[in-house]
């Protein structure tokens, strides 16, 4: 269940984001509201998980770590679908359609250079992170009608968080959510993994 602000607490919650961001007072509320929703996210459990989607996130730490970055963000987990064994099916829709791999991790370095800390040895997710592997990509799994999150679920839900780093980086490239989903339910039909739903798109 959601948390629910107190009219008046969230009121000087959103002045103070305004004022300190710049933003309207919609964009400030709406915002508010993803942090709410975002710290409630921060137990992220793998059950559900393919292999190849837990080796994205392993990889993703891997990326973190090898960037000195500080946290596991959701730049991070993109990096790890850039990897043809880890990234199955979101990798190849990535080469075939964002130009290339190549041209999506140039991006990633661009926006997230390498960092100067040294990440502990349990690397912490961002609040978009967590709520994209807690949320995201189950939501994703259940939309599309699989039983499973796979790496492909991991793509989609990146790109439903419109305001995280890895959905910038990619519609800067040109990708976007609902092409993405089209492509992803064309494939896994082509190849034969079933839907429960007749009719996915």
């Amino acid at each position: 269940m959601k948390t629910v602000v107190k009219d008046s607490a969230r009121k000087k919650a959103i002045r103070e984001h305004r004022a300190h961001t710049g933003k309207s007072y919609t964009d400030a509320a709406r915002d508010l509201d993803r942090q709410i929703d975002a710290r409630q996210t921060q137990v992220v459990t793998f059950d559900s998980f393919s292999g190849q989607a837990r080796h994205v996130v392993d990889l993703a730490r891997e990326h973190v770590r090898s960037r000195r970055h500080s946290v596991l963000g959701t730049e991070h987990l993109l990096l790890g679908l850039l990897d043809d064994g880890a990234g199955g099916l979101a990798f190849e829709i990535l080469d075939d359609l964002a130009g290339g791999v190549e041209a999506v991790e140039s991006a990633v370095t661009t926006a997230t250079p390498k960092g100067e800390t040294r990440a502990s040895q349990a690397v912490a997710f961002s609040d978009h992170a967590a709520f994209v592997l807690a949320k995201g990509a189950p939501r994703q799994a259940n939309k599309t009608g699989h039983g499973y999150v796979g790496s492909e679920h991991i793509l989609l839900a990146l790109l439903a968080v419109h305001d995280c780093r890895a959905c910038r980086i990619l519609t800067g490239l040109g990708i976007s959510y609902h092409p993405i989903r089209t492509e992803i339910v064309d494939r896994l039909n082509a190849m034969g993994v079933l839907s429960r739903y007749h009719n996915p798109h």
